[in-house]
């Protein structure tokens, strides 16, 4: 029942992607958009791919940060491999879930128990997730002094607030009283809470991964604001920090796959805040997620290079579990020709 369920979402999430960006591009020029693709364009993509693995260095630093601030030590070639083997695999999958899961998976074979690997991925995506909601937030007086349509101020604020929130409630479960805190559906919350805290208060960490918050999404905006030079935008690289932390965020809602059309469509939202056309937004965010792709690409690759075991594993996984939906079907079989 889950696996029919499971494609169903899947379908419905592509659906969406597609629709949202049929809506966009009915809405733009799309001859203009094809020939702002020329020479600079392919030479800012070389160095977006550089800046992209950049990122991912810093991806694999934060993570060693979480985890010595649980006592734990990985080699940082490794770390930043298992970065790399999330972004390969988010680029295939409907959110980053998929990512996270197999990060945790390799987390177990770098010798990290299944409950620390586990905790230490989703708390470095609330790290990421802190720096980006923090961006959105430093931005959003001057979105909304920007924006002449009431409803879209009004959307920005709930957006971020709602951010804030999820945040908030996710850090105020360390300070349940104890018997709360123990109850059997809320001590793993509590614990990643207080996995949360260790690593923003850690005495070794909490300095390098205040910076490590902001790191990956200035890259981003930086690959933005390129990209939007290279086409001829006269986007500033101030005004691509205010509008690309809100489209990101609104991408990682997982009502796409990997937040195709809705970062699309946000970002056109916001460049008709600062008085820029759609089809500049629309091009440089498909520039982007290109790149992104590109960049997972090229981390699984090198992953694959750098781990000849893990890659076996994962085919082997891969095999167990083809084999594992195909026993019921079979052992159904085998009973009837029985019968």
């Amino acid at each position: 029942m889950a696996k029919p369920l499971s494609v169903v979402l899947t379908l419905a999430k592509l659906a969406v992607s597609a629709g949202i960006l049929w809506v966009i591009f009915s809405g733009i020029d799309t001859q203009g958009l094809w020939a702002r693709l020329d020479r600079d364009v392919a030479l800012v993509g070389g160095v977006a791919l550089v800046l992209l693995q950049i990122q991912a260095l810093g991806g694999g630093w934060r993570w060693t940060l979480v985890l010595r601030a649980h006592d734990r030590r990985v080699g940082f070639a490794q770390a930043w491999r298992n970065v790399l083997l999330g972004l390969f695999v988010n680029q295939a999958m409907p959110s980053t879930i998929g990512g996270d899961t197999v990060r945790v998976w390799n987390g177990t074979r770098l010798g990290l128990p299944l409950g620390l690997a586990a905790r230490s991925v989703v708390v470095d995506r609330v790290c990421s997730f802190l720096g980006l909601i923090l961006l959105c937030a430093l931005g959003l007086p001057a979105l909304r002094r920007q924006a002449s349509d009431p409803l879209v101020a009004a959307g920005l604020t709930t957006l971020v607030i709602g951010g804030l929130c999820c945040l908030g409630a996710l850090l105020a479960l360390r300070f349940l009283p104890g018997a709360v805190a123990r109850a059997r559906g809320v001590a793993p919350f509590v614990a990643l809470s207080r996995s949360a805290w260790s690593v923003l208060l850690g005495r070794t960490t909490a300095l390098p991964i205040l910076g490590l918050l902001l790191f990956p999404h200035v890259i981003d905006i930086l690959v933005v604001w390129l990209f939007a030079g290279a086409i001829g935008s006269p986007a500033t690289l101030w005004q691509i920090a205010l509008v690309f932390p809100p489209a990101i965020l609104v991408a990682a809602v997982p009502l796409s796959i990997a937040g195709w059309g809705l970062r699309e469509g946000a970002l056109v939202l916001g460049f008709a805040i600062i008085g820029l056309p759609a089809d500049q937004a629309v091009t440089v965010s498909l520039l982007y997620g290109l790149s992104a792709v590109i960049t997972g690409v090229i981390g699984g690759a090198i992953w694959a290079l750098g781990d000849r075991d893990g890659l076996g594993a994962l085919r082997r996984g891969g095999r167990e579990a083809l084999a594992e939906t195909r026993a019921p079907a079979a052992r159904e079989k085998d009973a009837q020709s029985g019968g």
